[in-house]
């Protein structure tokens, strides 16, 4: 009886640390952006990248703060966070005679 228990208690720990783990993996990135006038203001948080994205039309400037790994976002020219995906490599052999 007491090695029934202990091996459903153990399941039912490791299901709900796997469904924490998944949970986790889901989580939506937050995406906040303002435009009054001239100004846009963007912050983006994924858990791993976070940013503030500011521009002001008319004198044209722009500034960008990066907290985190950033590497997988590309931004874009109105502050909006772009997936950036990895192209294969393709190499050609060349013979030489």
């Amino acid at each position: 009886m007491r090695k029934c228990f202990a091996l459903s208690a153990g399941c039912l720990l490791a299901t709900a640390l796997i469904s924490a783990a998944a949970a986790a993996d889901w989580r939506q990135p937050y995406i906040y952006r303002e435009t009054s006038g001239s100004w846009t203001n963007v912050e983006y948080d994924d858990g791993t990248c976070h940013y503030y994205y500011s521009f002001n039309s008319y004198d044209q400037n722009m500034k960008i703060n990066r907290y985190g790994d950033c590497s997988h976002v590309a931004i874009g020219p109105d502050g909006v966070a772009r997936p950036v995906f990895m192209a294969p490599v393709v190499e050609q052999r060349v013979r030489v005679r």
